[in-house]
C-alpha cells in the first residue's frame, strides 16, 4: 500500500542512493512479514524535512534494539527464514545521514515495525 500525497516539497538527493535505502528497508518488511500480508510505504512533508516510512505486520524486533538494528551485521533471528548479511541498514543509514538525514525504527501498533527516514527539503537551485 502507497501513500504519497501529489505534492510534496523538493528534496536535494541522489536518487539512486534513495532506492537503495527503500529497496533495503522494503526487502527488510519481507524478511520479517508473513508472505502476502500488505507493506505501508507512505512520505509526507513535516517542518523542512520529508518523511518516508516503511511499515510492516511482521515479527518486530526485541524491546530496545532500535539502534542496534543499523549496526553491520546485526539480524533479528527468526529460524529458517533469515537471509543475508545484515548490512541493509547499516547501508541505509550511511546514505541517509550522506544527505542529512535520519533514519529509525519502531514498534508498530498492533504489531510488526516501522522504520522511516528523513530528508532535509532543498532543490538544486
Amino acid at each position: 500500500n502507497v501513500s504519497v500525497p501529489d505534492a510534496l516539497p523538493p528534496v536535494l538527493m541522489s536518487e539512486p542512493l534513495i532506492v537503495q535505502v527503500l529497496v533495503n528497508l522494503l526487502d527488510n518488511a519481507l524478511k520479517y512479514s508473513s508472505e502476502g500480508t500488505p507493506i505501508d510505504v507512505s512520505a509526507y512533508a513535516e517542518g523542512d524535512r520529508v518523511i518516508v516510512e516503511v511499515a510492516d505486520r511482521g515479527i518486530g524486533f526485541p524491546a530496545g534494539d532500535e539502534r542496534r538494528l543499523f549496526d553491520k551485521f546485526y539480524r533479528v533471528q527468526q529460524p529458517g527464514r533469515v537471509r543475508g548479511t545484515g548490512l541493509g541498514l547499516a547501508i541505509a543509514k550511511g546514505i541517509i545521514e550522506a544527505h542529512h538525514g535520519t533514519i529509525s525504527a519502531a514498534h508498530r501498533p498492533g504489531g510488526g515495525s516501522v522504520f522511516g527516514f528523513t530528508l532535509p527539503c532543498g532543490d538544486a537551485r
